[in-house]
């Protein structure tokens, strides 16, 4: 049985309680219909809300299976440059990778599903790429702030490549695990701070 309401009690006010409960119902039909046939009428009936209330917390139905899918843990934060080296940041992206690589193993099924979903569903790509662009275009801002003169490419590819990488390096643990080792993760990022650092003489 779906134990949606007791997920849903969080801390947090009144509005992130509303969203937690409606994501963790959006999860449950998800999990029981698939993305195709979760409609908000279900995920509305299955949290004990209307569509209404969707709509009060989520631009649709496809931010809020954007929601579902970011509420798994799945997602590596964006570099915020500290006082410390870019090998120092893309090492700890990699750190960060190879913790989330167990959890993203354990969600294949449903990992697979979204990306298959997201293609055939031009509203969501939409809503995908959206976001995408404000992360990478945060992330280029934060590199040029801290990196700029030493990157030997322009912030925002590099933003674009650093995702790519993460990206690529997870699909490919889901098919060959024993292959993508922490050690690989580790100099993959290693080897692409090296390559856009410029090396002053």
């Amino acid at each position: 049985m779906s134990r949606v309401g007791e997920r849903g009690k969080r801390s947090g006010g009144k509005r992130e309680r509303t969203r937690a409960i409606l994501i963790a119902a959006a999860l449950d039909v998800v999990g029981e219909k698939g993305f195709t046939a979760a409609s908000l009428e279900e995920i509305a009936k299955r949290a004990g809300m209307t569509r209404g209330a969707i709509y009060s917390n989520f631009a649709g139905r496809g931010e809020l299976l954007l929601a579902a899918m970011g509420s798994k843990g799945l997602t590596l934060s964006s570099i915020r440059p500290v006082d410390s080296s870019l090998r120092a940041q893309l090492r700890a992206v990699a750190d960060a990778l190879i913790a989330a690589l167990p959890r993203a193993q354990g969600e294949s099924k449903f990992l697979a599903e979204f990306q298959l979903y997201a293609l055939a569903d031009p509203d969501l790509r939409r809503d995908i790429a959206a976001g995408y662009a404000a992360a990478f275009g945060e992330a280029a801002n934060e590199l040029a702030g801290r990196f700029g003169s030493k990157l030997a490419m322009a912030p925002k590819p590099l933003a674009v490549v650093i995702q790519s990488l993460a990206l690529g390096l997870m699909c490919q643990y889901l098919l060959t695990p024993e292959e993508v080792s922490d050690e690989v993760v580790i100099a993959a990022f290693e080897a692409l701070a090296a390559g856009v650092v410029e090396t002053r003489r």
